[in-house]
């Protein structure tokens, strides 16, 4: 490399420093490969000491290459990672000299990487026979190892002692010697009210900055009138306080948000990490209830949440919590009882995370069965414990069969409150958790997929998408596709529309997107960590919940559709047990035989408004009719003869169907709660009013509302029974012309079937718009309603500034009902509903 060259990226690279300071008041972007690469191939270059360059301050040449090259590089497998492994290793090995970083001192960087990228250029080290006793001393505390480097060293070990004693202090897990939480935690509350939405942490117009945490930090709030002073009163309090806590009322952490606003709690509330750009680490929510998917977020994250009453907190309040007495301590005096986190996650928060904490169980497993392959002996004790399977089965839910079936060790029962290891066999991702997905996969250093099928949707960004936009689809699919996934195109389907139907009624699938409930198996959706561990490891660790049992008795008058029977888990809850019985609850609905797979989709996709875990409904016939579409779907797929996920799918229903197995729940199984719903006593539709899916009235109550907006799609209301409906709803009538009618298929193969049908024109002869397939107006990231505008939609959640400004409006409803709204211009009377559906 030429200087001229250096001077030229250090050139580009204060550029955007400069103008990021000025646009945000924040620190340089980390380094990219392209910037990694000549900052380090710089430092070979002579006379750098005798000049200088000035980007915020002036430096002289060499320090600053050495700063931004210890500094400013991302850990992990990213390419910017490599290139700096790659360039540090040269210098270490003595292939590239350096006035101004010795061997040792590039040895000691690589160390700071912690793995990852820096672990093939320290096994080199050992086999060319550089700094062995150092590396070895460094490899003990790394956990960032992948097969092929484990595979490496165990050559290695042939002809070197010391290289055995690196596995076996693995085997024997020295290094989570230094994983403890602290015995006490202590701050300043900053104090936030209930239904505080993961949308309100991270709001969904700014999701494009997502993967910038500093920056997207500084939206929190935006939309939520009652905290958009937050970051004023977070400044001020720590101006005097080392430390601040952040305490909320109720159902915290709601929303489809979930791992970028745990990258904001992280920024607002954590420690920065040395040596990692971007990267702070720590942290302590308390809350009266959490959704389960954001507390999880938290866990993995690092993040450490507790559960208690939060009436009496005030903000500015001093809070100590005793993790030994389970005692939270409000200003020396007041002592309130708490709920931590089991002790299995625990320990994750205390690894930092999952990121570590599961590597390290990985690799000590491997080390663990070397070491027996061996005959080296080492402290077995260290292990996690044997699970042997029960003598006498315990009765099980249909979510504890599945979840049973697919535990790793021995067992094939589980109860609430146990963590296993599960097989997870696929993950669904979406491109606005996508990037944030993929920079944690390389963050772990995930190599090639473990899990059986990974598919990666463009369904949040594919309509009208920027240019920078266009650049992340690019990425997306590329890194998917190469690693053995699916790549869906633009237009071609919201995730869980195509996602389903990969999946078996045996499987348990996880999903970066909080509506992934799929209607066969059972699904978790997760943060985008969780995610990223499940496509590396085709495993996770879950901790069995409970489960609520509600059982639909009867079938429904004509008219009323799977979308009112979502409200009833609303009604009948209230009017029972209460509706909070779901919150962090699996939903195990029964007696929906009549609906076909994709209504029934309707109803376990709601789950997710339940801040309920899951929603699994028994498999039958119509599923088993389900599963032969999908594999004809899958068959006919432009990649299903090059697609290893596609592949395997493929291979996997056909197995299945050759011998089906339909579980059930055992007749004696418990449950926390049971729900039975008498749908003959349903007799108007449902809609939820502003501004939650809760708020549940009969269409009577609000008949007469007038609209701006209709809008039917989304991956509840885009299907092709009610697109189909609808339009023969509007067959023959006029829209009424104030109304913005806008509908949206949920996959292009439904967009072309209600094209061949007629369907689709029936809808634009009507006046509707009909857009791409995707996610439409749902998110409120591309789509959005006007200032003080009435919508109805047939999307999930109606949360205040989800698709508008804070004095807008959202109801939820059927296609049915969103189909007559268009046409009156209005939500309809009971009566004229009835009518307008014959």
């Amino acid at each position: 490399m030429e200087k001229k060259e250096l001077l030229d990226v250090l050139e580009d690279y204060k550029d955007k420093a400069l103008q990021r300071e000025k646009n945000h008041d924040l620190p340089p972007r980390p380094l990219t490969d392209e910037e990694a690469e000549a900052v380090v191939e710089g430092l070979a270059l002579d006379g750098l000491d005798e000049e200088e360059f000035t980007i915020f301050e002036t430096e002289e040449l060499d320090e600053l290459l050495i700063r931004l090259i210890s500094e400013e590089v991302r850990r992990g497998t990213f390419p910017s990672s490599y290139a700096k492994a790659e360039g540090l290793g040269k210098i270490a090995r003595g292939e590239v000299e350096s006035d101004y970083l010795s061997e040792q001192e590039a040895l000691e960087l690589l160390d700071d990487m912690k793995g990852g990228a820096a672990t093939s250029e320290l096994i080199q080290l050992v086999a060319e026979d550089k700094f062995v006793e150092q590396v070895v001393e460094i490899l003990k505390d790394t956990v960032l190892v992948n097969p092929d480097e484990f595979d490496r060293l165990t050559e290695l070990a042939a002809d070197n002692e010391l290289v055995n004693e690196v596995i076996k202090s693995w085997a024997n897990r020295e290094f989570a010697a230094q994983w403890n939480l602290e015995d006490k935690y202590q701050g300043v509350t900053i104090k936030v009210g209930d239904n505080l939405t993961t949308g309100h942490l991270s709001p969904s117009k700014n999701a494009d900055s997502r993967t910038d945490h500093p920056l997207h930090a500084q939206f929190i709030m935006d939309g939520r009138a009652d905290e958009e002073d937050f970051l004023e009163r977070l400044e001020d309090l720590k101006e005097d306080a080392e430390n601040v806590i952040f305490v909320a009322g109720k159902a915290l952490g709601e929303g489809s948000s979930r791992k970028s606003a745990t990258y904001t709690m992280l920024q607002v509330l954590g420690d920065p990490v040395e040596g990692e750009p971007e990267k702070k680490a720590g942290g302590v929510v308390v809350a009266k209830s959490f959704a389960p998917i954001f507390e999880n977020s938290l866990v993995a994250s690092g993040i450490l949440p507790v559960k208690c009453d939060t009436d009496s907190i005030s903000e500015g309040d001093e809070l100590e919590l005793d993790i030994a007495a389970e005692k939270l301590i409000v200003n020396g005096s007041e002592e309130i009882d708490v709920e931590l986190p089991v002790q299995y996650n625990l320990d994750k928060i205390a690894a930092g995370g999952m990121t570590y904490f599961d590597a390290g169980n990985e690799l000590q497993q491997w080390a663990a069965d070397y070491c027996r392959e061996q005959g080296l002996d080492f402290d077995e004790s260290n292990l996690p414990d044997k699970v042997e399977p029960a003598d006498e089965k315990p009765p099980q839910t249909l979510a504890q069969k599945i979840v049973g079936k697919n535990r790793i060790d021995s067992k094939e029962t589980i109860l609430p409150g146990e963590t296993a290891t599960v097989e997870v066999r696929g993950a669904f991702s979406q491109d606005t958790t996508g990037p944030m997905t993929l920079d944690e996969y390389q963050a772990m250093a995930g190599g090639d997929f473990g899990a059986e099928f990974v598919i990666q949707s463009l369904c949040h960004t594919g309509e009208c998408p920027s240019s920078e936009e266009r650049d992340m689809h690019e990425f997306l699919t590329g890194f998917v596709r190469e690693r053995g996934g699916v790549g869906l195109k633009p237009g071609e389907g919201i995730i869980h529309t195509i996602g389903n139907r990969f999946v078996l009624p045996t499987d348990v699938i996880v999903g970066g997107d909080s509506h992934t409930r799929t209607p066969t198996g059972i699904s978790f959706p997760a943060a985008s960590d969780i995610i990223a561990g499940v496509m590396k490891y085709g495993k996770q660790d879950l901790t069995m919940d409970e489960s609520v049992r509600v059982v639909f008795k009867g079938e429904p008058q004509e008219g009323i559709t799977a979308r009112d029977l979502v409200s009833t888990l609303v009604t009948y809850a209230e009017e029972t047990v209460g509706k909070d019985v779901y919150n962090g609850r699996i939903i195990e609905m029964e007696g929906v035989e009549f609906l076909s797979q994709e209504q029934r989709y309707i109803l376990t996709n709601a789950v997710a408004e339940r801040s309920a875990s899951a929603g699994i409904v028994p498999a039958d016939e119509k599923t088993l009719d389900s599963l032969e579409d999908n594999l004809e779907y899958l068959k006919s797929r432009p990649d299903a003869d090059t697609c290893p996920s596609v592949k395997k799918t493929i291979a996997a229903l056909e197995e299945f169907l050759e011998d089906p197995v339909l579980p059930r729940a055992d007749e004696d199984a418990e449950y926390a709660a049971t729900i039975e719903i008498p749908l003959e006593e349903v007799g108007e539709p449902l809609v939820a009013k502003p501004h939650h899916p809760d708020n549940v009235a009969p269409i009577s109550e609000v008949a007469g509302v007038e609209l701006d907006e209709v809008f039917i799609g989304s991956c509840v209301g885009g299907n092709y029974k009610s697109i189909k409906e609808a339009a023969e709803i509007v067959e023959g009538r006029e829209a009424d012309p104030a109304v913005n009618f806008v509908v949206s298929p949920a996959s292009l193969d439904i967009y072309n079937e209600l094209a061949e049908d007629g369907s689709l024109a029936k809808l634009t002869e009507a006046g509707a718009t009909v857009i791409m397939p995707g996610c439409g107006l749902c998110m409120g990231n591309k789509r959005r309603i006007g200032p003080g505008s009435v919508a109805l939609t047939t999307t999930t959640r109606n949360y205040q500034s989800r698709i508008g400004p804070a004095d807008s409006q959202t109801y939820l409803g059927s296609a049915h009902v969103a189909a007559m709204a268009a046409i009156l211009g209005r939500l309809p009377s009971t009566e004229e509903y009835f009518e307008m559906y014959k």
